[in-house]
């Protein structure tokens, strides 16, 4: 397996590293365990920053997803995040030009990415919050 890395998509959801960094464990897909992980960790990255492939044919290994968008909320790090955009939902700029389609992405709501439209993380570490978990009583 191969393993591509857009890091400019990252939006710090942190599903790389729950069982161990994918980054270590794409050498050693040929342990049947460390494959399977490989594939859930890549799978769960929202931003679709990490994306698996097969090394032989090249193709992706991803999950198909139904179109849909959902919010992404941190109460680990007390902060909300971004939009998650799934399953290849077009998505222009604001003068109609087309961004590359996706299974993954994820859309900043902060207001603070230097990566527009795409999140960048930077709602962390600016603990941006919508009020919504707050109202939920999830947040400090």
């Amino acid at each position: 397996m191969t393993l591509s890395d857009a890091e400019d998509l990252c939006a710090f959801a942190r599903f790389c590293d729950p069982a161990g960094k994918i980054w270590s464990l794409i050498e050693q897909t040929d342990n049947p365990e460390a494959r399977e992980l490989v594939i859930r960790e890549a799978n769960h990255c929202p931003a679709g920053r990490l994306v698996v492939h097969d090394k032989k044919s090249g193709s992706m290994i991803e999950q198909k997803l139904l179109p849909s968008i959902g919010l992404i909320e941190d109460p680990e790090l007390g902060c909300s995040g971004p939009l998650w955009v799934r399953g290849g939902v077009t998505i222009e700029s604001e003068d109609g030009r087309p961004y590359e389609v996706r299974n993954r992405v994820t859309l900043c709501r902060c207001g603070a990415s230097n990566n527009m439209p795409f999140c960048n993380g930077s709602h962390a570490s600016i603990k941006f919050q919508d009020g919504l978990l707050k109202k939920q009583g999830e947040l400090p």
